[in-house]
């Protein structure tokens, strides 16, 4: 695949909720589910309230984790290098900050020209890292898997029945810190087939391969 507008054409993080909440560039996006400000992604009162050990909810330990730091700075720049960019999304894309208070810091890339975007976000404001994503998505979303570990670290996805274009992607970088893409296929990939999990997938080997050279 040259770009992963052909297997993609894509949105969202999140990393990230299961509806259509927001509207960009006058497309209605799904908001991200797993690492997005849905219930699903937000930390389970227990766990804001320190009542439980890391990690909880059914989710791995994080056997080799990255420091914080390499979750400092801006996703827009740090996550993906806009080469990289452009090689998912094409030469048009663009990209915007999109931190969410009960997240992170995060960035939205899109392609106004295919209807394709993704939306990454830093799990760090509650310290709950994929146990958040155990104890929430997995008993509300329609589908959810553990999937093969992603630069070596512990990975989910989960998807909406309703919502066959979106997929999110949820790493656990740290017991306490994930990264999350929540990614929507544009109409013509969904047309001819792609699979957004897939998608989803590759975009965030990417981003935790930058990220563990950061470390």
């Amino acid at each position: 695949m040259k770009y992963l507008v052909r297997v993609v054409a894509l949105a969202a993080v999140s990393l990230v909720a299961a509806a259509c909440g927001s509207e960009s560039d006058g497309q209605a996006q799904p908001e991200p589910s797993g690492v997005g400000p849905s219930s699903a992604s937000a930390a389970p009162s227990s766990a804001e309230d320190g009542g439980q050990e890391l990690p909880h909810s059914g989710a791995p330990a994080v056997t080799n984790p990255l420091p914080k730091s390499v979750l400092d700075g801006d996703p827009c720049t740090d996550a993906l290098t806009q080469a990289q960019a452009k090689k998912f999304l094409g030469d048009a894309v663009t990209s915007v900050d999109a931190d969410e208070p009960r997240l992170g810091p995060g960035c939205r890339w899109s392609n106004r020209s295919v209807l394709a975007s993704f939306t990454l976000n830093y799990d760090t404001a509650v310290g709950q890292g994929l146990s958040a994503t155990y104890a929430n998505a997995k008993t509300q979303e329609d589908n959810f898997a553990e999937i093969d570990p992603i630069g070596g670290f512990p990975a989910v996805q989960y998807w909406d029945d309703g919502q066959e274009r979106n997929c999110n992607t949820v790493v656990g970088v740290a017991d306490e810190y994930a990264v999350g893409i929540s990614l929507t296929l544009g109409t013509n990939s969904a047309e001819e087939g792609e699979d957004p999990c897939e998608a989803s997938r590759t975009v965030m080997e990417r981003v935790v391969g930058n990220l563990k050279a950061k470390a």
